[in-house]
Order: C-alpha cells, then sequence, then structure tokens
C-alpha cells in the first residue's frame, strides 16, 4: 500500500498543532487562577502558600492556629478540601496576589459550613521593606478590606463568590484602595470548623466606577497597621 507523503506530512503537522494548541489552553485556564495553589493540591504540600501560622503576630487568638488546619484528601465528594476547626476564632488566607489597578477581581470558592465570614484583604508594602515578588503578608500593611458578609452553606456544598473591588467605588474607599498593590482571600470563623475547596480568583470585565459620597455598608476602610480580625 502507497502512502502519500504529502498527506501524511499535513496531516502529521495539523494533528501536532492541534496538540500544542490544546496544550496551550489547558495551561492558560490553570493560569487564569490568580489564588496560588487554590486547589489545594501542591507537589511542594498541600498548604503550600497559604498563610495559617500567625504567631509572628503575637495575638493570643492566632497563636496555635496552624494546628487546626489541614486538607483532607476527600471531603462528601471533593477532594483536596481545607479543614480549619479551631476551639475559638481560625482564620486563613491566601498567597497575596498582586493587584493592577483599574482591575476588578472575582473570588469563587466551594463551602461546607453553617457560617464562614469571607473578604479580600488588601494591602500595601510596610514601611522600610522593599519590594520583591514574594512578599509574605508579615511584611505588607492592611489597609482596605473588600466586601465583608458572612455565609453559610446550608448542610451542603454550595458555590459562593465575592469581589474586589465593588462596581462602585465611593471618593473616600478609593483614596484607600489606589495604594492597594496586593490581596489575598480571607477566610474566618468564630468556635466551629468549616470545610473550603476550589479557591479561584480571576480578572473580570469592566472597570469599577469612582462615585461621590463617603462610602458604602459593604467596604471597610482599614486604618494602617495589622488588623485581628
Amino acid at each position: 500500500m502507497k502512502i502519500n507523503g504529502h498527506k501524511f506530512v499535513s496531516s502529521l503537522v495539523m494533528s501536532l498543532a492541534f496538540n500544542v494548541v490544546f496544550a496551550g489552553s489547558l495551561v492558560a485556564q490553570t493560569a487564569s487562577n490568580l489564588c496560588y495553589n487554590g486547589s489545594f493540591d501542591s507537589p511542594k504540600g498541600a498548604l503550600d502558600g497559604w498563610n495559617v501560622n500567625y504567631e509572628w503576630m503575637n495575638n493570643s487568638h492566632f497563636m496555635k492556629n496552624h494546628l487546626h488546619v489541614s486538607v483532607l484528601p476527600v471531603f462528601q465528594g471533593k477532594k483536596n478540601v481545607l479543614w480549619m476547626n479551631p476551639p475559638e476564632q481560625g482564620r486563613v488566607e491566601s498567597k497575596p496576589i498582586p493587584i493592577e489597578k483599574g482591575v476588578r477581581y472575582k473570588c469563587t470558592l466551594d463551602l461546607f459550613a453553617p457560617d464562614v465570614r469571607f473578604y479580600f484583604n488588601c494591602y500595601k508594602w510596610e514601611p522600610g521593606i522593599a519590594p520583591h515578588p514574594e512578599p509574605h503578608i508579615k511584611e505588607l500593611r492592611r489597609i482596605y478590606k473588600s466586601e465583608n458578609f458572612t455565609e453559610g452553606s446550608g448542610g451542603g456544598w454550595k458555590t459562593i463568590s465575592f469581589y474586589l473591588p465593588m462596581e462602585e467605588l465611593s471618593e473616600l474607599a478609593y483614596s484607600h484602595y489606589k495604594d492597594v498593590r496586593f490581596a489575598t482571600v480571607y477566610m474566618t470563623r468564630y468556635r466551629g470548623g468549616f470545610h473550603v475547596a476550589n479557591v479561584r480568583v480571576v480578572k473580570i470585565p469592566g472597570a469599577y466606577k469612582i462615585v461621590k459620597g463617603s462610602g458604602n455598608s459593604k467596604t471597610t476602610l482599614t486604618p494602617a497597621g495589622k488588623s485581628d480580625e
């Protein structure tokens, strides 16, 4: 049987091109999640990149925080699930995400808990810290919080979303937000456990607007310094 060399080469080139495009698409999908290790499956460790040890704060509420955080291989049908079960208050915070001016962000995650408090914590560099590519939150100063709410899953898994910033920012809110350089996904709960999976942060279309006024009920302006909340 004779093989048409031209057709064979053309088919091979098309096949290779498809594979390259498909592989590139998969990489792009993965890269589009700005939350490092939001799937809790990093080869470096399930909690790699997540801030769970707050001993450096010298706050008695969080000195043993890291002892109450783990990642479960499977829970209620989902793989790689963050499990936080503090005796009092517990907190978990993602690796700092660089923030671009004029861009809005959306976080989605899967929640299994009666009630958990979520928001974006927003930071600038602490005075005296030289900017570098891999900041730790102890090198940053919190100056702003995004919409701040408490959500429950109703006895099963529930996907929730929250945004940074809101579609409209007051002039006062923007006077703080304009200095934000990094943001983290922040979650906390008092006296009770919670499960979280599939944390994603993506850029969303459309710029935010700056409007006249002093503020709104879902935005918190944070005085310079670190907060315990």
